[in-house]
């Protein structure tokens, strides 16, 4: 059985219609699914988290596509990456692949050679690399008609560009960390604290916690708040913090959408601190 090419872009909706079809194209029998094409634009950490949250859960083998690319046509690497777990990524190497350095690992990389694995008669363009490279050589590489040496020359894996992650610190009964995404759907907001860094502090789904939230030097937020294992268990409306679905502490509403209720944005600006109420 063939492998399957998971693909992920930040082109809106419809943005894989093109590559679906290239790779289809080349073997009717391969299996194409659309994981995201609303990945915020040009948000590379936000395609890494997304990656994460998918690689573990397909079987051994499958061909990820991953095209959030603000540097298309520019010097940055097309690469092919052979994870620990035997499946693939096929991405721009600007960032994407920092969370699977670490969780599967990177087994190897090689850069595309667009003289063989280019969708041929589209050598005079350079604004959709997902159709004309990606797409093309995860077709080949799923259907069989290439290997993973046949993708091109194989570079260092210490040289696969990471972006710097959002830290965490830890203390008896204190936690610090950002926000670091959301869930558009929900409105959740999904820190860079680990589950286990909470675990570390002291905290234990079932408490009460004080949770703030800066952006700088403001406090947007700041107020008791239930640390449960899901939304359910607080009333409709209830704020609440959980263990989310990436491993991480995450903060929502249930039934309501937390980061319109207080405006609360994600990114390096914004702060995570979680204490017990006697600290």
């Amino acid at each position: 059985m063939k492998p399957a090419v998971v693909m992920q872009t930040d082109f809106g909706s419809g943005g894989g219609c093109a590559m679906r079809g290239v790779i289809k194209t080349l073997d009717p029998e391969v299996d194409v699914f659309d994981a995201n094409h609303t990945i915020d634009k040009f948000n590379v950490r936000q395609a890494s988290r997304n990656l994460n949250g998918m690689v573990a859960y397909w079987p051994s083998g499958t061909v990820f596509v991953s095209v959030v690319d603000p540097g298309v046509g520019t010097s940055r690497r097309a690469c092919c990456a052979l994870l620990k777990n035997g499946s693939y990524v096929i991405t721009p190497d600007n960032g994407t692949l920092t969370i699977l350095l670490d969780n599967p690992g990177i087994e190897a990389v090689r850069v595309i050679d667009e003289t063989r694995n280019r969708l041929h008669g589209t050598e005079k363009v350079s604004i959709f690399h997902g159709r004309d490279l990606f797409a093309y050589c995860a077709g080949k590489l799923a259907s069989g008609i290439i290997n993973f040496e046949g993708v091109g020359e194989a570079y260092p894996v210490s040289e696969i560009v990471r972006y710097r992650e959002y830290g965490y610190e830890t203390s008896p009964g204190r936690v610090k960390g950002y926000a670091a995404d959301m869930m558009r759907n929900f409105g959740n907001l999904e820190s860079s604290i680990p589950i286990e860094a909470a675990e570390q502090a002291g905290f234990a789904p079932g408490e009460q916690v004080i949770l703030t939230i800066m952006y700088g030097d403001t406090c947007v937020f700041r107020q008791p708040i239930a640390y449960r294992l899901s939304f359910g268990w607080v009333a409709e409306g209830e704020d609440v913090v959980y263990n989310s679905s990436d491993g991480v502490i995450g903060i929502g509403t249930n039934r309501g959408n937390f980061v319109n209720k207080y405006r609360i944005g994600f990114g390096e600006d914004w702060q995570i601190i979680m204490e017990k109420e006697s600290v």
